[in-house]
């Protein structure tokens, strides 16, 4: 049995369903394409995220090391460094090196402030800054003052770094002082060579001038230009080059200081006479690379010595004609130099003499040696000239008298050297001595006379009155004398009064004074001589003239003489009434019969 259905409906619902079983696998398709797509994309976007991951992680790590890098740097580095926060100023951290240098331990330096090191004031840190900028140099001139509280200058390069995540200004420090000190005696050396008046050059082993003082450039009237970097020849020439500069250039560049004399070519001045010496200059590897030239115009002084030359030969001519030597002492070596005439004053040969002080006081004579030391002693101690006269005895044992004179040259208050002049003054001094012997001495026999005795005896007065010694007169007169001369003549009678006179300087003392007065008669002084003692004089004397003989032609002759004595009284007032009572005393020992002695 057929039955029939209307499924119309049901083939629409199902229709319906396909269409939107279709529609839903669109759509599911859609949307897994997005989700893919989606999925692809967040694959992509943590690939990214990993990378980045993994890049933060390297920057980490690389910033770690680089951390650790600069603090061992900072640590075991033996430069001096410090960290700085840049705006307060204050030191976050010292390294060791710091911590030795400064003298401070690490924890007290990380409680200072820059500041507290640096010498400098604020402006004068920012001039230093300003400077530096404009020398387009990246480092600071700063001073630094030590634990010690020495000063030190110091060259400071500064520059950013991170630390622990702080920005931070770390400082290299470089003790610059001895190059400082080095520079500083650099530019005084280049002020003196600039400002000295010598001609100062530094010549290269190529002949080629490299430096050339402000005199070099006035000498030869050129600019810097026209010399630094030029060779010598077009300077001064290639034949004076080769035959005077050259030789003493090569000798240089050898090793060897060269000083000549020569005169320099090229100028309008005239007979330049130039001192030239040529200074080897080593580098530090010891080889010469370099000759300094210091030349020094010497021409006034050519002039000086010639005109000294010709002075010091017209002096040796008066010299010699003077008879006059001059020398030289070193009073620390006590060494001597002599001229020839010298030689000739002291009788020496140039072999002879040691040049020695001993050498020269071998010849000085004994008696004089005190006396001439003395005055030289005096003269050196004293900063006075020295003036002496002394006898020398010649090799042959003749006495001769010198005069001498000279200056004394002091340094740091200490005689240094003497210079002086020595001449024979013997003539002189001989007649001197015939001269006093006519104003004093009897030419006859050679006693005092009576103007010498008058003004000895006045001295010898004064002396015994001031003094209350004792002084005793006698006086002498020859018995019949005219006899004498009457029967023998005034030859006979002259040697007689000779005789006398022999015997009374043979009896009396050498510091008695025993005179002619007159004639036959003759008067002695006795100072510090009581009466009893002139008494007994006078009676040596008498016997030993009686005792004594002269011999004439026809045999001998025998005499007497009669003495009277006295003594200084206190009231004298003058030697005239000593000689008065001398006199009386005389004349009663004649009266009582001659031959005899006495006294008042």
């Amino acid at each position: 049995m057929l039955a029939f259905v209307d499924i119309s409906s049901l083939k629409e619902a199902q229709g319906d369903l396909e269409k939107a079983h279709g529609e839903l696998e669109d759509k599911v398709k859609v949307r897994t394409t997005t989700l893919e797509e989606a999925n692809e994309e967040m694959a992509i976007l943590n690939i990214k995220l990993i990378k980045k991951d993994r890049e933060r992680e390297q920057a980490q790590q690389a910033l770690k090391e680089s951390e650790e890098r600069f603090r061992s740097i900072f640590e075991n580095k033996h430069v001096v460094m410090l960290l700085i926060h840049p705006a307060s100023g204050k030191i976050w951290d010292a390294n060791p090196a710091a911590v030795a240098y400064y003298g401070y331990s690490s924890a007290t330096l990380k409680t200072m402030n820059i500041t507290d090191i640096n010498t400098l004031t604020a402006n004068e840190v920012r001039a230093e800054m300003r400077m530096a900028e404009k020398q387009d140099r990246n480092h600071f001139n700063f001073r630094h003052r030590l634990a010690n509280n020495v000063v030190r200058d110091v060259e400071v390069f500064s520059g950013p770094v991170v630390v622990n995540k702080q920005q931070l200004l770390y400082s290299i420090v470089h003790d610059i002082t001895a190059r400082k000190e080095t520079e500083s005696t650099l530019h005084l050396y280049e002020r003196i060579i600039s400002s000295t008046p010598d001609f100062i050059s530094l010549v290269d082993k190529d002949y080629t001038y490299r430096m050339v003082n402000d005199a070099y450039l006035l000498f030869f009237g050129k600019k810097r230009g026209d010399i630094v970097d030029k060779s010598v020849p077009d300077l001064v020439g290639q034949e004076y080059f080769e035959a005077k500069s050259k030789p003493n250039l090569d000798r240089a560049l050898a090793g060897e200081t060269v000083k000549v004399e020569t005169t320099l070519p090229n100028t309008d001045k005239i007979d330049v006479h130039m001192s030239v010496t040529y200074h080897p200059v080593k580098g530090d590897d010891g080889a010469i690379d370099y000759v300094a030239v210091d030349a020094r115009d010497v021409t006034e002084l050519k002039e000086k010595e010639e005109a000294l030359k010709e002075f010091s030969d017209r002096l040796e001519l008066a010299t010699d004609a003077g008879k006059i030597g001059t020398w030289e002492m070193d009073v620390a070596s006590g060494t001597f130099i002599w001229d020839h005439m010298m030689m000739e004053l002291y009788r020496l040969t140039p072999a002879e003499f040691s040049a020695t002080y001993e050498g020269w006081r071998s010849r000085v004579h004994p008696d004089d040696i005190v006396g001439v030391e003395q005055a030289l002693e005096d003269a050196m101690t004293q900063n006075k000239p020295f003036e002496s006269e002394f006898r020398i005895v010649w090799p042959d044992g003749a006495i001769r008298h010198i005069k001498a004179a000279a200056l004394i040259d002091f340094s740091k208050g200490k005689a240094v050297r003497m210079t002086g002049v020595n001449w024979d003054v013997t003539k002189k001094r001989l007649l001197e001595e015939n001269l006093r012997n006519l104003a004093t001495t009897d030419p006859l026999t050679g006693a005092s006379n009576r103007r010498h005795f008058m003004t000895r005896g006045a001295e010898e007065f004064t002396r015994s009155k001031r003094y209350g010694t004792p002084t005793t007169m006698i006086t002498l007169d020859i018995d019949h004398f005219k006899k004498i001369n009457d029967t023998y003549g005034h030859p006979v009678g002259d040697e007689v009064l000779k005789a006398l006179v022999a015997i009374c300087k043979d009896t009396v003392r050498t510091t008695d004074i025993f005179a002619r007065m007159g004639g036959e008669e003759f008067t002695a002084i006795l100072p510090e001589t009581d009466l009893e003692d002139g008494i007994k004089t006078a009676e040596r004397l008498r016997v030993a003239v009686e005792e004594s003989r002269v011999a004439v032609d026809d045999g001998t002759i025998q005499y007497t003489v009669s003495l009277g004595v006295s003594q200084l009284h206190n009231d004298d007032v003058s030697m005239e009434d000593l000689m008065r009572r001398a006199d009386s005393a005389l004349y009663l020992a004649k009266d009582s019969g001659r031959n005899r002695v006495e006294s008042k």
